[in-house]
């Protein structure tokens, strides 16, 4: 399943949230609407043209949501006008930041469009990365108009989970990972990455810190947060057991993970299971997710004995 960015899945959740209208520029008695509001130009648009549901240009200028992209005296050019997402487009001269906010103090009722310049950024070479949403040029990367600090922009390339690196560090969400290894740095999964000195876990949203007397050697990922080394299962980031760690496995579903003789939930030891015969339902049922000889089981908590 593709990641993206914390910031990218706020804007959707606020999207469903205020709802979003499925007209956007249409033209209405002759003339160019964006919402059934009249385009913003000082003139009725010359060889108007929709690019996408945000932006559109004419000869003179580009448009972001019905507006026209003028940042104080600096109108933007509309026959080299190019969009590159939903936030970001540039022209010969400069390169755009666009998007909507709303004020808490209005009860988020309000949206107001917002246009900025990335004054670093050159026009030129201004692109996106692989994934369609990290923006930079030849000589940075950028979070909205601020730039990113990166040791080696030249190297610097997009990984998997969130996570990157250059040949002078790794890093998670464009932050320096301190005291990792460019060069042995890999991603496990969407919880852990390791080099040849620490393993790394994510906590949340953010980079956890590194496991403390690891076998880094031997550790792996087993999915949905369980992992093991040959001395410790851990969860998260959290050693869970340090019982048959080398035959512990995640069930695949529900947030069940098994060893020879231990059963957990979430992390969580399950007493009085047994891991033998214990093992998630193939087919849902609102009573029960999981099974053993002993009972029947719902998020980690027996609901049945046994007969």
């Amino acid at each position: 399943m593709k990641k993206y960015p914390l910031w990218i899945l706020i804007t959707w959740v606020i999207s469903l949230l205020f709802g979003c209208s499925d007209s956007n520029y249409h033209k209405k008695g002759g003339k160019w609407h964006y919402d059934g509001v009249p385009v913003d130009s000082v003139n009725e648009p010359v060889n108007f043209v929709v690019i996408d549901r945000y932006f559109a240009k004419d000869d003179q200028n580009g448009f972001y949501q019905g507006r026209r992209i003028y940042t104080g005296s600096e109108p933007s050019d509309g026959t080299s006008f190019e969009v590159l997402n939903s936030w970001y487009a540039k022209d010969k001269h400069r390169v755009y930041y666009c998007d909507t906010e709303r004020d808490a103090k209005e009860y988020w009722s309000i949206k107001r469009i917002v246009i900025k310049i990335v004054n670093m950024a050159d026009p030129a070479s201004f692109r996106m990365m692989s994934d369609g949403y990290t923006p930079r040029d030849n000589f940075h990367l950028f979070d909205g108009v601020k730039t990113v600090p990166i040791r080696d922009i030249n190297t610097y390339g997009l990984l998997v989970h969130s996570f990157s690196k250059d040949k002078a560090s790794a890093y998670y969400k464009s932050t320096e990972i301190a005291g990792s290894d460019s060069s042995t740095f890999v991603v496990l999964d969407a919880h852990y990455a390791k080099d040849k000195f620490k393993v790394y876990f994510v906590d949340g949203f953010f980079l956890g810190g590194f496991i403390k007397n690891v076998h880094i050697e031997s550790f792996k990922a087993l999915d949905d947060g369980y992992a093991s080394d040959e001395n410790r299962g851990y969860y998260k980031g959290v050693v869970i057991t340090k019982t048959d760690t080398q035959s512990l496995v995640y069930l695949n579903r529900g947030g069940y993970a098994k060893s020879e003789g231990q059963v957990f939930y979430n992390g969580q030891l399950m007493p009085d299971t047994d891991a033998a015969s214990f093992n998630p339902v193939d087919k849902f049922d609102p009573e029960f997710d999981a099974s053993d000889k002993t009972g029947l089981f719902r998020s980690g908590v027996r609901v049945k004995a046994a007969p």
